[in-house]
């Protein structure tokens, strides 16, 4: 479930960036976005995961980031990481399961007592594919800001 909804991006600075300047990235997603994050160093980059806030709920589709630098002569590449919350993977996971033991359930009354229609054994499936895209879409999406925000600042630096 780990690796279905990730999300990786390798993303070009052209100049040296060092992994302590990480440390304003939750400040600059916080300016540019309403998520917050919270940062933890790593010798090789840094991990972002979002904090709750104020509010009894947040959005949970605003991904875990794992950042990766490595640098080169005259230009930095950033290997971006982002999935969703472990509340939300552990949640498909059992929403996936009960939907597949659906599915096997439909399946063998549909067999057994050669339903009319069919299409109830669909519906299992539909939904299934439903979430999926829903995750990867609503990931994909806040994903891809974060990464328009590390990619304006770090262009910025001289």
């Amino acid at each position: 479930m780990n690796k279905l909804f990730s999300q990786t991006l390798e993303c070009r600075i052209n100049n040296i960036v060092y992994s302590d300047s990480f440390q304003k990235l939750p400040e600059l997603i916080r300016k540019h976005s309403d998520w917050e994050y919270e940062y933890q160093k790593r010798d090789e980059g840094c991990f972002l995961k979002p904090t709750f806030r104020n509010m009894p709920y947040r959005n949970s589709f605003v991904p875990e980031i794992d950042i990766t630098l490595s640098n080169y002569e005259h230009y930095t590449m950033l290997h971006i990481t982002g999935k969703p919350v472990k509340f939300v993977r552990v949640f498909t996971g059992v929403f996936f399961s009960i939907l597949s033991l659906m599915e096997v359930f439909l399946l063998i009354l549909a067999v057994t007592f050669r339903l009319d229609s069919i299409y109830p054994v669909f519906i299992p499936i539909v939904m299934c594919v439903f979430v999926y895209l829903l995750c990867q879409f609503g990931t994909k999406i806040t994903f891809l800001s974060v990464i328009k925000v590390l990619k304006n600042e770090f262009s910025q630096l001289q």
